[in-house]
Formats: C-alpha cells, structure tokens, sequence
C-alpha cells in the first residue's frame, strides 16, 4: 500500500473518465488514488453558483470543501467539476488549490467545443490530466513554474496544450525533498 494517498471527488463527470484519470495519476503519482462519489455532490457546487457569471466562485467553494472534507499531511483531496470556475479579478479559472489540502479542477473550458471546436476526447483526457497535475502541484507546495513543466502557468487552454503533463527537474526535486517518494517519474 502506498504511503500517499489521493482522495478524487468528481461532480459531473462521466464514469470512464474518472477510472481514466485514476489511472493516469497512479502512473505518476507512488500514492493510492480511491474515489468517493458521494461526499461532494452537484448540491454543494451549486450553492456556490453565480448566476450572473454563469460560474462557481471557486474561492468559496474551496473553503467550504476544506472545511468539510480532511486530510492528513499524506493525503491529498482533488476535485473534479463538469463546470466552469473563476475567482474575483479573473474571468475563469481552470483550477484552485490550496497548500496541504488539495484542489479544484473545473472541466468546461477544458472541452474544445467550450470553444466551438470539434469535440476530442484524447485532448479533453490530455487537458484534464494536465490541470489535475498541476493543482495536485500546488496542494504539494509548488508555485507556478517558469520552465517547460506542468506547474506553468495557464492564462488560455492554448497554454495548457503547450506544457508538458510532467513535472520539470527543479519542480520534481523540489515535491521529492519534502515528498519522498511522491513522485514515480523523476
């Protein structure tokens, strides 16, 4: 059994695709990655629902989920949403996180057709995979990054389809001096 554990929560999303993104964090992450589809419901994300934005205020909705669901040191929450989510002084944000806890991953402006492009699913996977990385990044105590590496940050998802799903050298020393043996790929 791993000594890190990864507790994923999605909320909207289909069921393939959480088997999938379990399955691509284990390959990067030596933790166990369980998902609890009961704990975070749409209920939850809607309360924090601002119908003039058509958005969740990811802000709110992070410090409400903080409080309600703990982790241990070892442990990590991630949460997946099939919606969009901002913070003030930004129009969207793709995740949030927070130090020591987890994160939030929205999904809508991860699909090409949020764009009016033709729906893929080998790129939604791809985005979905970086964005998760990347706040699971932050909840290990990682900034943004400067360099080719996921923890770069996004301003559009064109940014996200030009970094890497990986963590750069600086960053991946940077989680395994604090982490010891987070990390599968080095």
């Amino acid at each position: 059994m791993a000594e890190y554990l990864v507790r994923l929560y999605p909320v909207n999303i289909a069921p393939e695709r959480v088997e999938w993104l379990k399955e691509q964090l284990t390959r990067i992450f030596n933790a166990e990655v369980l998902v609890d589809t009961k704990t975070v419901g749409f209920g939850t994300v809607l309360r924090f629902f601002d119908e003039e934005r058509d958005q969740v205020n990811a802000e709110y909705l992070l410090e409400e989920l903080k409080n309600r669901i703990g982790v241990t040191p070892s442990q990590r929450a991630l949460v997946v949403i099939g919606a969009d989510g901002y913070v003030e002084g930004l129009n969207f944000v793709f995740g949030v996180a927070n130090d020591g806890w987890g994160g939030i991953v929205f999904t809508e402006r991860l699909n090409p057709e949020f764009y009016g492009e033709q729906f893929s699913e080998e790129l939604f996977r791809a985005r979905l995979l970086k964005e998760a990385i990347h706040e699971l990044g932050h909840s290990f105590g990682l900034g943004h990054c400067r360099q080719n590496c996921v923890m770069r940050f996004s301003n559009s998802v064109y940014d996200v389809d030009s970094k890497p799903p990986f963590f750069c050298k600086r960053c991946s020393a940077a989680i395994s001096r604090y982490y010891p043996g987070l990390l599968r790929i080095i």
